[in-house]
């Protein structure tokens, strides 16, 4: 590899821009903002890994408006010699969703590392990339690629290299039973296919496509904040669950169980009734896991977000980040902050979901996860 063919690449992912619940780091100027620009130094490509904009909270034009001062600076910071390259993710799905909408007219296949222009991606796309050029200077140029992007292409077709993805499409089969989990189940039950048989992009596409279009739809008439309160409500519901002083906790520990298997019963299979910290990180890992074998992708390393659980850390079992084929599994977290852990753990700097956190990929080819934030002032 050279450095030409490899340029130093920092991967961010989960940056909300636009919360309505107002935990989105970045969204204005402050030690997150300075951070990021900082880890910039030495850097010739910045990927955002999807979940640029929270798309789920308002209608796009509010959440854009929110999101330019961010963007513009960000433009500035890499100017006209570097490239944002720019994945969709589940909250932003809408990113490239008339692109995804041409491709199914014309009977297209949707490859997995497809690049698109962001005039074709979609009007959002476009003004994405006119807010980075609002600022004083030249904007960065930007790229637009989904569902992933070789960071470093494979030597061989589908082995080795750096792949990265924004981990959505974990909502297909994980265990986990959320709210984009039981609408892919629905889905599967409507279309007659079972989870076991998605092998292509286009398979996942058909199960996670029609929930996330029912949330921007409810998006685009949201006039409060009670929709952006939804991360915060979910937050706020594992916490309760694995909280045992809590008698509302104690009454989700018992309700949870119940629910579950009357799912079952209405035929979305696979989903775990014990919702821990440990369930979680163990449903994400081996979550993606089963995606990346399910698409039969053999990596040397697979980077992803969506979760906002960062890793490896230290203190991490490395087994439990490897894939089944080979190779090793990155997730960057998310520069977000709710106020705590999704799974009630203590959410303070070194946690695995404290915010500011991203992946550096150097012309070696090797990642490394950085922790680019401690404490938050206020």
């Amino acid at each position: 590899m050279t450095d030409a063919a490899v340029p130093p690449t920092l991967v961010v992912s989960d940056l909300h821009l636009g919360s309505g619940s107002g935990i989105d780091l970045l969204r204005g100027p402050g030690p997150a903002q300075d951070a990021l620009f900082a880890a910039l130094d030495g850097v010739e490509r910045l990927v955002v890994a999807g979940d640029l904009l929270e798309l789920r909270h308002a209608p796009p034009r509010a959440i854009l408006e929110r999101a330019r001062p961010f963007l513009a600076r960000l433009g500035e910071a890499l100017g006209p010699d570097r490239e944002l390259l720019l994945l969709a993710g589940n909250h932003d799905h809408r990113m490239v969703r008339p692109w995804l909408h041409d491709l199914r007219l014309r009977g297209d296949p949707l490859a997995l590392a497809a690049e698109v222009d962001p005039a074709t991606a979609s009007p959002l796309a476009v003004a994405v990339g006119a807010a980075l050029h609002s600022g004083a200077g030249v904007g960065a140029r930007l790229r637009v690629a989904y569902p992933a992007a070789w960071l470093v292409p494979p030597p061989a077709e589908g082995t080795g290299g750096v792949l990265v993805t924004h981990g959505h499409y974990i909502d297909a089969l994980w265990r986990m039973p959320t709210f984009e989990r039981l609408s892919a189940g629905l889905a599967a039950r409507s279309h007659g296919v079972a989870i076991d048989a998605l092998r292509t992009p286009d398979d996942f596409e058909r199960l996670i496509s029609p929930g996330y279009g029912w949330m921007d739809a409810l998006a685009d008439h949201a006039t409060g904040t009670r929709v952006g309160a939804s991360q915060r409500a979910s937050a706020n519901v594992w916490a309760r669950l694995n909280d045992r002083r809590s008698v509302s906790g104690r009454g989700l520990r018992i309700a949870v169980p119940r629910v579950v298997a009357a799912l079952r019963r209405a035929g979305i299979d696979g989903l775990d009734d014990r919702l821990t910290p440990d369930t979680l990180r163990v449903a994400g890992l081996r979550g993606m896991d089963r995606v990346a074998r399910q698409l039969d992708l053999r990596p040397a390393h697979l980077i992803v977000g969506h979760t906002h659980r960062a890793g490896p850390l230290p203190g991490d079992a490395a087994w439990e980040w490897r894939l089944e084929r080979g190779g090793t599994l990155w997730n960057t977290g998310s520069w977000v902050h709710a106020g705590g852990a999704p799974t009630g753990e203590r959410l303070g700097p070194g946690s695995p979901y404290w915010p500011g956190r991203a992946v550096r990929v150097d012309a070696d080819g090797a990642p490394r996860l950085l922790e680019l934030l401690g404490a938050l002032p206020g």
